[in-house]
Parts: structure tokens; C-alpha cells; sequence
């Protein structure tokens, strides 16, 4: 008898365990919205408004051990920024997909991974050039060639996100102006 008790109060732990678990992983069309579609708002600055203004500010990253923002090199803070767009793009792929939202995803996703690729291919070199003190003008064609080879782009996946988002809004009425 206490062999069956055991059992059944193990099987009762696991299913109680299994569905919090998958409740926590639920979320709510609301929450989804806000992870997928407004963590874009990071990249609406993307390519020469971003990299000039952080060029014309101080490059400081966030030091844990001293708990403050703390001076750098132009390539730590433009790694340091990508870093954070990477845990941020995670948060982005812990999403559980179903059909509800697995457009309004794929096109975060999409949006996400070709930023922060394009950020390490081309942020970083510029950043490095300001570092090692190149001429104004390397610093500005570099970021002329950047923004020549990927504004399209990224313009077209914030648009199509955008899109996607406001068929989302709209379908599960949240309240939300999507501006494209």
C-alpha cells in the first residue's frame, strides 16, 4: 500500500511539476508583442545614426565588479552593445512557437540575427579603426559602405516585422500603434 502511495504521489508531483512548468512558458499574446516586436525598438537606430553617435560619445562599458558604466575602447562598448542585443535576441528565441505566433517570431528572429551579424562584420572594424585613430575620412567611408550594403536590408526585415506585428495587435487587440 505504501509502494502505491509512493508511486501516486510521485506521478501527482510530476504532473503538478510539469504543468507549472509549462504555464511559465506560456505566454501571453501581450508579453509576446512586447518581447518580439518592441525589442526592435534597439535596432531603429541601426547603421550610420547609431555607430555616429557613439562614436561622438565616450565608449565606456558596464564593469560588474565595480557595478558602473566604466571607460573603454570604442571596440569593448560596440561588443558590449552587440553582447546586449544578443541576450536580448535570446530572450527572443526562448519564445515557445505555435501557429499563433510563429510569424511574428520567425520575422524577430530574422530581424535579430542579420543585425547582429551585420554589427560584427561591420561595427567592429569602424569601431577598431577609431581606436587605432584613422582619419576622419577612413571612419566615414567605412561607415558610407556600411550603411550602402545594409540599410535595404534591414529596412525591409524592421518592415516586414512591423507588418507582422500589426496583424498580431490587431488579432488579439492589443493596444499598440506600430509605426512603419
Amino acid at each position: 500500500m505504501k509502494r502505491i502511495l509512493n508511486t501516486a504521489t510521485l506521478f501527482l508531483l510530476l504532473i503538478i511539476g510539469s504543468l507549472l512548468s509549462t504555464s511559465c512558458n506560456n505566454l501571453s499574446p501581450e508579453k509576446t508583442f512586447e518581447i518580439a516586436a518592441l525589442n526592435s525598438n534597439l535596432l531603429s537606430r541601426f547603421g550610420s545614426k547609431e555607430i555616429n553617435e557613439k562614436l561622438q560619445s565616450e565608449a565606456q562599458v558596464y564593469d560588474e565588479s565595480q557595478k558602473k558604466m566604466v571607460s573603454s575602447s570604442y571596440y569593448d562598448a560596440f561588443k558590449y552593445d552587440i553582447t546586449n542585443l544578443e541576450t536580448r535576441f535570446q530572450t527572443i528565441k526562448d519564445i515557445p512557437e505555435d501557429d499563433d505566433n510563429k510569424e511574428l517570431l520567425q520575422a524577430s528572429k530574422d530581424l535579430f540575427s542579420y543585425a547582429i551579424a551585420k554589427q560584427k562584420e561591420g561595427y567592429l572594424p569602424i569601431a577598431k579603426l577609431k581606436d587605432e585613430k584613422a582619419s576622419q575620412e577612413q571612419i566615414e567611408k567605412a561607415i558610407a559602405d556600411f550603411d550602402a550594403s545594409t540599410q535595404t536590408e534591414i529596412d525591409a526585415k524592421f518592415t516586414k516585422l512591423m507588418n507582422v506585428a500589426q496583424t498580431y495587435v490587431d488579432k488579439h487587440n492589443i493596444n499598440a500603434k506600430i509605426g512603419i
